[in-house]
């Protein structure tokens, strides 16, 4: 394995799956977060060693282009690295295999979030020892910032509960997906079509908030949702189908 690239064996259990078999959304995108926080825990800036200083990573912008959704009880391969560090920023990209076709690829955005004052700043850990990747890039274009100045229907009311929260008290970010998908009808889910998935994550949330999760038709491959609060976008997500 080259060096500064980790990598995880993942087999598909049925809580990860769909009822046709195909893995679930945002069990992709949980299955690449831990994967990334696996390799951060290794390089000594993981979640538990960054608590200690009162700071989290937070998900700022991810893309996720998908050729195929792997299957119940199959075996796929995450891989993930670090693009590079910018401060108090950093790029990590993915890619998931099965056997040696690649499946997906992706791209995110972090920043470094102190949990006491709410707010991003540097990294206080050491990066010195980290070997990054510029030009190891698998998606056609970076995670880029959203338009949200579309129309938006709304789909759904919901309430943050205590099931959505992750440790440094919030909503994960993977709910956030969560929320949008089963407002969806699941046909328009479930038919393996959806050829990319770009989100922003804006704002946090938690517990007890009450947001709406709305829903913007660009054309026929390309549709948005937010989840807004007070009518404030906490998260967006665009969502393009193959043609």
């Amino acid at each position: 394995m080259t060096e500064g690239i980790f990598e995880k064996d993942w087999k598909l259990n049925f809580t990860q799956c769909y009822p046709n078999g195909q893995l679930k959304y945002s069990e992709l995108d949980n299955i690449l977060q831990v994967t990334a926080s696996e390799h951060a825990d290794i390089l000594g800036f993981g979640t538990k060693a960054i608590l200690r200083t009162k700071q989290s990573w937070v998900l700022s912008r991810m893309l996720i282009e998908i050729e195929k959704l792997p299957m119940f009880e199959q075996t796929i391969k995450a891989r993930t690295w670090i693009q590079d560090f910018t401060g108090s920023r950093s790029t990590r990209n993915f890619e998931v295999l099965f056997g040696e076709r690649r499946l997906i690829a992706s791209t995110s955005l972090w920043a470094v979030f102190n949990i006491e004052a709410r707010r991003a700043e540097p990294l206080i850990a050491s990066t010195d020892h980290v070997v990054p990747h510029p030009d190891r890039i698998m998606t056609s274009r970076t995670a880029e910032r959203i338009d949200g100045n579309v129309s938006f229907n709304k789909i759904r009311d919901y309430q943050v509960v205590l099931s959505d929260l992750d440790i440094v008290n919030h909503a994960n970010n993977v709910k956030y997906m969560d929320w949008c998908f089963d407002a969806l009808d699941p046909k328009d889910v479930l038919t393996g079509k959806i050829k990319s998935i770009e989100m922003n994550f804006l704002r946090e949330l938690s517990y007890g908030n009450q947001v709406a999760i709305n829903e913007a038709k660009i054309d026929e491959l390309t549709s948005i949702y937010s989840i807004s609060k007070a009518d404030r976008p906490h998260f967006l997500m665009q969502l393009t189908k193959k043609g």
